[in-house]
């Protein structure tokens, strides 16, 4: 194997494989989804969407970037065996993140009341209202505590405990999910509390997985912190930097981080924000509850299934950045166009498809995941979000390939187009279809974002996709091809929609004979073996690779 076909597989074998393991944490997040929208009931789902956009974007701002800047320097220093320097950090960091949770949770506070009013528009009952304040209350708790933690795992990450860091993930996501379903459970259907209590805790749930994790992660990490401190006592290297130095470096490398972070927040934040009252005013108030409905499904439940395909975003964002950050050092431009149609081919190859199949089986995945209830509007508003999705998904790659390449003042400029583009298309396009509208608008917004990185990208490197583009085509084709057949055998057998077991049966044995016929097309025209850069793709050989 040529040097060339191993630096390709190193780089697609890393991106898959970090991939897989926020694919394994996804899917520990979809088993409690179900359930709590059966308990809540898919109108209060609309609440549980609204708190957690607003939960993300509070989290940025309390964080700031910090724990990803604690980790880079805790790694820098410790390398330099400036143990001294290494406890400042996490000193100096770790204040910082609680200063700014502190701030950002008062200011919250103030707002809760005028924020729930704009978000559920003027022509809300003052009893939701009044129960998005108390969730905004309750999340409050979560802004306090979620940071802090964050920290600590930057200081762990930094000293390279990832297995920590991983453990500690996935044990704030189980006992999170645990929580969700036993005392939505316990509250709602056992003590016979309205079913508004269901989506009260499952935002505190928030706050008790990120305890315990918070609990777990400082007490494993207990013998790496007293070895640090020892280390600091004895340590040769006399130097320590002083804290408006570290502090310095701490908000320089924070707050880039910020911005971008926030700025890819935005759509989400605008749907959020102004989806209700533009509604209301636009088509009367008597809308209220269908779009209240109608935002549930989009921003949690359709947002839950999205999260499928955006584990390639997340993946493949953070298994490619040393690669190109080593091609960025050599200057070879050549080779940084080679990774990148090589993260496009891998990432089109595997979402292409997925995007046909959800389409395919939107009515099937929404009933399996959610029942029968309001299926139709569901069915509907999820095929027409798959547009939305792959790009949703592409777009966050794109962003990545900027920050890995130093393009990060390129990539700030974009978002805030991309933002201003969303923003100015939300309101017309949202009057004129209703809750299609909202898709459309954050539809131009990946999709402006997209083509802007992509002239960025040309500019800087000579970046040319041509060869993708062409791949994506074959792919495009090889995914119709794939669709064709099953979807006569099911104008032969329809499916009933009253047995979640039997449709999933029927659509488990359709999609493996789409995936089959993928696969043999894709193969006949050469794109697994150019992809991939393997010639033998029998699936005994592909699937002993994925197990390497």
């Amino acid at each position: 194997m040529s040097n060339k076909e191993k630096m390709k597989q190193s780089l697609l074998i890393g991106a898959l494989t970090s991939s897989f393991g926020i694919f394994v944490s996804k899917l520990l997040g979809l088993l409690y989804y179900s359930p709590l929208s059966a308990i809540a009931g898919e109108a209060n789902m609309a609440f549980y969407s609204i708190v957690y956009t607003y939960y993300d974007l509070l989290l940025q701002i309390s964080q700031a970037g910090i724990p990803f800047a604690i980790a880079a320097l805790v790694a820098k220093y410790y390398a330099k065996q400036d143990y001294r320097s290494v406890l400042l950090v996490r000193k100096l960091g770790t204040s910082i993140v609680m200063a700014l949770s502190f701030v950002t949770g008062l200011v919250f506070l103030v707002a809760a009341e005028p924020l729930a009013r704009q978000s559920l528009g003027l022509t809300a009952p003052a009893e939701d209202v009044q129960n998005l304040k108390i969730m905004f209350d309750i999340l409050i708790v979560a802004v306090l505590i979620v940071p802090l933690l964050s920290s600590v795992r930057g200081y762990v990450q930094g000293l390279k405990r990832l297995d920590l860091y991983a453990s500690s993930q996935v044990l704030e996501q189980f006992v999170r999910v645990f929580s969700i379903i036993f005392f939505a459970f316990l509250f709602v259907r056992i003590l016979n509390f309205k079913s508004i209590w269901a989506i009260f805790v499952a935002i505190a749930a928030a706050s008790i997985g990120a305890l315990v994790a918070y609990i777990f992660t400082g007490i494993m990490a207990k013998d790496d912190m007293n070895r640090v401190e020892e280390l600091s006592k004895n340590q040769e290297v006399r130097h320590k930097v002083s804290e408006k130095e570290i502090i310095k470096e701490i908000i320089t490398l924070g707050i880039p981080y910020l911005i971008i972070s926030f700025l890819g927040t935005a759509g989400p934040l605008i749907n959020t924000t102004f989806f209700m009252d533009t509604m209301t005013k636009s088509f009367g108030a008597g809308i209220y509850e269908e779009a209240k409905l109608s935002a549930g499904i989009l921003q949690a439940n359709i947002a839950k299934i999205s999260n499928i395909p955006s584990v390639l975003a997340i993946g493949f964002g953070s298994g490619m950045v040393p690669y190109l950050s080593e091609s960025l050092e050599k200057r070879d431009n050549r080779q940084i166009t080679r990774q990148i149609n090589q993260i496009l081919d891998t990432v089109t190859y595997i979402l292409v498809p997925m995007t046909f199949i959800f389409i395919f089986f939107a009515r099937d995945i929404y009933y399996i995941m959610y029942g029968n209830s309001n299926l139709d509007l569901g069915t509907r508003l999820f095929a027409v979000s798959n547009i939305q999705i792959f790009l949703g998904t592409i777009a966050p790659i794109f962003s990545s390939i900027m920050m890995s390449l130093k393009l990060r003042k390129d990539a700030i400029i974009t978002l805030i187009v991309s933002f201003v583009i969303k923003f100015v298309s939300f309101f017309p396009l949202v009057s004129r279809f209703g809750a299609y509208g909202m898709i459309y608008s954050s539809g131009l917004y990946y999709l402006s974002q997209i083509i802007m990185y992509f002239f960025c990208l040309r500019k800087n490197f000579g970046i040319n996709i041509k060869g993708a583009s062409r791949r994506f085509v074959m792919i495009s084709i090889a995914s119709l091809i794939m669709v064709l057949p099953a979807w006569l055998i099911r104008s032969f057998i329809p499916f009933g929609y009253d047995s979640r077991l039997v449709d999933m049966l029927i659509m488990g044995l359709l999609g493996i004979l789409m995936l089959v016929i993928y696969y043999f097309v894709s193969a006949y025209i050469g794109l697994p073996q150019k992809i991939f850069a393997i010639d033998d793709i029998s699936p005994k050989k592909l699937l002993s690779r994925f197990r390497s």
